[in-house]
């Protein structure tokens, strides 16, 4: 070994030392949550949780989820049991340590793992400095750092870690695959590594689709590759099968292995998850409404500025830059000189191109996204060293000097994307709410709200919940996840009160029908008691829910019949309505507030003991109208101030008592069932009582007799 390999081996160790540094501490701002964060990593906490205490077998049947009956547990619970064996691990060390704790620093623990796979897969594909940015850009994408800080324990870096391990025995197989000593054992790894992948996420088949989708792309390109270096329009077939043939057969092989095997292990097969994932998103079945509401699901045009950089800002400027503009001109600086392409070449386009219709489909995506821009921009720069490195000094120091100047820039936007992330901390005022329900609730009670908090609400109680964030299509019966949404939007939204306790009463008894049409379909998985009667069903109005009512008014009045047959126009399919928040903004030259957005403004004036509101809506026509309904605090007290005469618009405003912000609620949104129990704690309510309330969160009790 000479001294230049010595030295570009200890500048490698060092370089990942940095960056393994960087990729902790950035992700260090909410090691002290005293829980996992945010809504998903409860679901793979509790989860973890039933695994040790149900010693180390995971159920087969989830009674908290999606009550009644619950749902089948999905045949992927790695990442949970990843959670549990490290806790099994720790103890034999530090007995006094907690569960928590340990799901707290498990991403921390498999983000340290991803630097040191992304390298060696880097290096693999092309040399030592890519394999040093890919590990540097994979884990510093903003994307993935908000979604695996510590606490975040989610699994969105179980897929980056084993996308990376994955394709690293892939690659290291189709390396060696004129070693056959070498290549029996790494056809096993491969086959064992993707299986691992696989238990982990559901979706883990995707390095294999990858595959599979590069093969004929591969034998295309050299049929073009033949022409274009012969200068002939012939279809040389035998070429493009020779500098095909061997590689495909041994990847149609290893992915033939794997599918028989993860078929008879419950995992299905590449195919099945191939239509699951056209599914999701929209192309293939019929997909599940609540997607619709999901922003990071809303269609893009990355052509525009906008949404360049919403993409950009997620996955890194530099590797964007360098996938968009960087590998194009790679692959045509090679068919200029005639080079052959090599599969990982053709593999990284058909990656990157299908990653990037993924992610015009949402911002969703933008994590499968980050790492094929990761990879390609990691291939681009150690091709454009090996280059360079020949050549004028000048010329190398500069492409040194940009390269730095972007990286700092890279570390600087990760950082701060670190320091913000402590917004996904439970507040007090959620401890509080979720320690009343498990102190007070009975075990067999139903706790009902917008889907999002579902995973916290069972996590942290123990608790049956009505609907959570697991989407549930055909699995959940007889209530899929599109029928609860639809009936817990219209539980909140209807301003009728008899009719929200009858939706409610729905889900407190299974008829013996519906039950034995779920053990008919599930068999011996579904518990004796998965359809005993609920005795309690309580309902939380929470604040979060003032900014997402729209959609809950949208599907509480949605229209199946139209989505089914097509329509996704969101005006035809249902009646959504806001809250509409109006901050204030000055005074006028009269002394009175001043409250505006974009396309309103209300102006408060006072009227002997009144306060009245007047609105301007120019847009609309609408123009010194004076609002019916105005609540205000007076020393703490709410006060309602009434229009009675005139012609007065028939809507609410609602002014916080700070002054510092107004609520505008049109009628519909005024006499919701959602309204009384938030804004007015439930004065005007009969068949829900109000058992425990702080600002943030109002639990209500429901009358099912």
């Amino acid at each position: 070994m000479n001294k230049t390999t010595v030295l570009v081996a200890l500048l490698s160790l060092l370089g990942l030392a940095v960056i393994l540094f960087l990729a902790i501490y950035v992700r260090l701002g909410t090691i002290n949550s005293p829980t996992v964060l945010d809504y998903d990593p409860w679901w793979f906490f509790r989860h973890a949780k039933e695994i040790v205490e149900n010693d180390y077998r995971f159920p087969e049947w989830d009674t908290l989820s999606y009550y009644p009956p619950g749902r089948p547990t999905e045949p992927y619970p790695g990442w949970s049991y990843t959670i549990a064996l490290l806790y099994k691990f720790a103890q034999k060390f530090s007995p006094t340590i907690t569960l928590t704790y340990i799901a707290k620093i498990s991403p921390l623990i498999l983000i340290g793992l991803t630097v040191f796979v992304a390298f060696l897969f880097g290096r693999l594909i092309s040399n030592y400095l890519a394999g040093l940015s890919l590990a540097l850009f994979s884990v510093l994408a903003t994307t993935l750092i908000g979604v695996s800080m510590a606490g975040y324990s989610d699994s969105d870096v179980v897929v980056v870690f084993y996308t990376f391990l994955s394709l690293f025995t892939y690659f290291l197989l189709i390396k060696n695959l004129h070693n056959k000593r070498k290549a029996i054992p790494l056809l096993i790894i491969t086959v064992v590594a993707n299986l691992i992948f696989i238990f982990n996420w559901g979706a883990g088949w995707l390095p294999s689709i990858l595959m599979l989708a590069t093969i004929p792309s591969f034998f295309v390109y050299k049929i073009f590759e033949g022409m274009l270096h012969l200068k002939k329009l012939n279809f040389n077939w035998r070429y493009a099968l020779n500098e095909t043939r061997h590689i495909a057969i041994f990847l149609l092989i290893t992915l033939l292995i794997l599918n028989v095997i993860g078929f008879f292990l419950g995992f299905s097969t590449m195919f099945h998850s191939l239509l699951g994932g056209l599914g999701f998103t929209g192309i293939a079945g019929e997909p599940l409404i609540v997607n619709i509401s999901v922003a990071e699901l809303q269609k893009i045009n990355i052509f525009t500025k906008e949404g360049f950089f919403a993409v950009a800002v997620r996955v890194g400027l530099l590797p964007t830059i360098l996938t968009f503009f960087g590998l194009p001109l790679l692959v045509i600086y090679k068919l200029f000189r005639k080079q052959k392409l090599s599969f990982f070449e053709i593999f990284i386009i058909m990656w990157a191109i299908i990653s990037f219709y993924l992610i015009s489909s949402g911002v969703r995506f933008s994590l499968l996204f980050s790492i094929a821009t990761s990879t390609a921009a990691a291939y681009v720069i150690g091709n454009l060293f090996d280059f360079l490195k020949n050549k004028n000094q000048l010329l190398v120091a500069s492409a040194i000097g940009i390269l730095f100047v972007l990286v700092i820039i890279l570390i600087g936007d990760a950082i701060k994307v670190g320091q913000a992330s402590s917004g996904t901390w439970i507040s007090q005022n959620w401890y509080d709410a979720l320690d009343w329900l498990k102190e007070n609730a009975d075990k067999d009670s139903l706790v009902a709200t917008w889907w999002d908090p579902g995973h916290i609400i069972s996590g942290y109680t123990g608790l049956k919940v009505h609907a959570d964030g697991a989407h549930c299509g055909t699995q959940c019966i007889p209530y899929n996840h599109n029928t609860r949404i639809r009936d817990m939007g219209r539980i909140f939204s209807t301003s009728n009160e008899s009719e929200s306790i009858t939706i409610i009463k729905k889900y407190t008894h299974l008829t013996d029908e519906q039950c034995n049409k779920a053990r008919t379909t599930f068999g011996e998985k579904v518990p004796e008691d998965a359809c005993k009667d609920v005795t309690e069903v309580y309902v939380l109005a929470t604040s979060d829910l003032i900014g997402k009512y729209f959609w809950m008014s949208c599907f509480g009045s949605f229209n199946m019949e139209k989505w089914k047959a097509g329509n996704r126009d969101t005006n035809q399919l249902c009646q959504g309505k806001n809250f509409i928040q109006i901050p204030f903004v000055n005074f006028d030259r009269s002394g009175l507030p001043v409250y505006s957005n974009n396309f309103m403004t209300i102006t408060l004036l006072q009227n002997d003991t009144k306060l009245l509101a007047v609105l301007n809506v120019p847009s609309q026509g609408i123009r010194n109208t004076l609002v019916k309904d105005v609540v205000f605090y007076q020393t703490g007290t709410e006060q309602i101030s009434q229009v009675s005469g005139g012609n007065p618009l028939d809507a609410m405003i609602w002014i916080d008592p700070s002054f510092r912000a107004i609520i505008f609620m049109e009628q519909g949104v005024r006499d919701s069932v959602f309204t009384k129990m938030f804004f007015f704690v439930g004065k005007e309510l009969t068949g829900f009582e109000l058992v425990y309330s702080n600002p943030e969160v109002k639990i209500y009790k429901a009358e099912i007799g």
